[in-house]
């Protein structure tokens, strides 16, 4: 063994195998990229370290920079240890400086720290044109956006989805924010056949050409919850009265809010729902306008109705009266060449009571009635006949003469 010590040519043999392992060690490194090169050169060594980082230093909280490259390539140059441990650790930086800049398009110099000034350093590119903006953000509500949608059960829908936080902020430059349009999480419903809950759904901006922009979103993801809704159909709702209203009242009208619904269940029992007919609204001993909350009845084979509870908005009003006077009574059907003298009413008027609303009756005048009676059977001589009234329907009367007492001769 002394022997072989002794010798140089296994000490050159030694040399060389312990210089091809260091060589192996250090391209086989897992922070070094496989296109990163070295070369030897005497007692220095150049290493060319491909896609590094290149970071940007600025004011964060107002401006934005845009088309900045990813990574840049950085060569070093100088003693063989330095560079090897430059290379293996990397625990240098390479950034652009745009503190102090004007806004708008700027070429700046690629710049490093932290390499060792034993070392001489090269970068590619030298300089980049990056452009510098405003940074601006902004709050905007966000919807549902949904993939997958053909898989979903045959026949049943997406309902109305419920997004939460509902409302996310957008960053970035003032350029990009001024385009956003449409703000979507984007739920997959691949498959669906109950509600779906996505806890975290992806949020999406784009602007109105429907290209996707490159803003920050915070949150990044939310919350969305959309329910599952069977196959439906809209039908319409009739609503009845139930009980009087209060004594001196009248009952004007009762309508239904809305007037149609949505039912959702099978084809089956869709085909046996036509409207929700007579519904009943107790209006016992009203004496206001009033709005009733109504439960609809769910029928069989139904699994929900949209809305569930409906709203009776009914009117009613307190019973007034009025009086027109001196109406006249016309004669109908006297024969010709016969004379017809009034005895009672003796000037051939009455007065009517009409009995309605405040505001049926506002309106009301002697024109709306025909008052009359009719002689065509009589012969001569004195008879008592009926005073008879056409008038509105929507209202009620009373008149002063029941019956006229004549004479025709």
């Amino acid at each position: 063994m002394d022997k072989w010590l002794r010798s140089p040519w296994f000490i050159r043999a030694i040399s060389l195998m312990l210089a091809l392992l260091l060589y192996a060690s250090i391209n086989l490194d897992d922070g070094q990229t496989s296109s990163d090169s070295i070369f030897l050169e005497g007692n220095d060594k150049i290493a060319a370290m491909n896609n590094i980082p290149l970071q940007v230093k600025m004011n964060e909280e107002k401006y934005v920079v845009k088309e900045v490259p990813s990574s840049v390539t950085v060569t070093v140059e100088g003693p063989n240890s330095i560079v090897t441990r430059t290379v293996m650790q990397k625990t240098f930086e390479a950034y652009i400086d745009v503190e102090g800049l004007e806004l708008g398009s700027q070429t700046v110099p690629i710049q490093t720290q932290g390499i060792s000034n034993q070392l001489s350093v090269s970068i590619d590119p030298q300089e980049v044109t990056v452009v510098l903006e405003k940074r601006s953000s902004k709050e905007f509500p966000v919807g549902a956006d949904y993939i997958h949608r053909d898989t979903i059960k045959e026949g049943y829908q997406l309902g109305t989805p419920e997004v939460a936080p509902n409302q996310v902020d957008i960053i970035g430059s003032e350029t990009e924010v001024s385009k956003v349009s449409l703000v979507k999480a984007i739920v997959d419903v691949q498959n669906a056949e109950s509600d779906i809950t996505k806890k975290e759904s992806p949020v999406k901006v784009y602007d109105e050409q429907g290209n996707e922009l490159n803003v920050v979103v915070e949150p990044s993801t939310v919350k969305v919850t959309v329910p599952l809704l069977p196959p439906s159909k809209e039908v319409p709702i009739a609503l009845k009265a139930k009980g009087d209203v209060a004594e001196g009242y009248r009952l004007v009208s009762i309508e239904p809010l809305p007037d149609q619904v949505a039912v959702y269940g099978s084809q089956d029992a869709l085909k046996g729902v036509s409207a929700f007919a007579d519904v009943e609204v107790d209006i016992t001993d009203l004496k206001e306008d009033t709005t009733i909350e109504i439960d609809l009845p769910l029928p069989d084979g139904i699994e929900t109705i949209k809305p569930k509870t409906i709203e009776a908005k009914v009117n009613v009003e307190q019973i007034t009266e009025k009086t027109i006077s001196d109406v006249e009574i016309n004669v109908n059907n006297l024969d010709s060449g016969k004379n017809l003298t009034f005895i009672t009413p003796e000037q051939q008027v009455i007065d009517l009571t009409l009995i309605g609303t405040k505001q049926e009756l506002e309106t009301i005048t002697k024109e709306d009635f025909e008052v009359f009676i009719d002689v065509g059977q009589l012969v001569n001589g004195e008879a008592n006949v009926p005073v008879q009234v056409n008038g509105p329907e929507s209202i009620e009367w009373q008149t002063s003469n029941d019956e006229a007492l004549i004479r025709i001769e």
